[in-house]
């Protein structure tokens, strides 16, 4: 073989070498890019569903202050009153459990 030949093989052989290694580097980021994929559907799922229980809870809340603001209209006792001082101690003990 002439030199010339030999000098092709050799620049052959490196590029060969060199897409074995890029080939490489696809497929790990191919692998990577679908791990994002599905921790991103991940992610959304479970943020739609904060996102109806916190529009679920946000109902809830309001049916319930509109039914507290009926029975304070119509009882206006002390009962009532003792009662919206019971809810709200329990609601800042729940609280303050939580944030310890």
């Amino acid at each position: 073989m002439t030199r010339r030949n030999l000098h092709h093989d050799l620049l052959m052989r490196e590029n060969d070498d060199r897409l074995v290694s890029l080939q490489s580097s696809v497929a790990n980021l191919k692998s990577v890019t679908l791990d994002i994929e599905s921790a991103v559907r991940d992610h959304n799922t479970m943020l739609d569903d904060m996102g109806k229980d916190y529009s679920n809870a946000g109902e809830l809340l309001k049916k319930t202050m509109n039914r507290l603001g009926v029975m304070l209209q119509s009882g206006g006792s002390r009962h009532m009153c003792y009662l919206m001082v019971f809810i709200i101690f329990v609601f800042l003990a729940l609280w303050w459990f939580v944030k310890r």
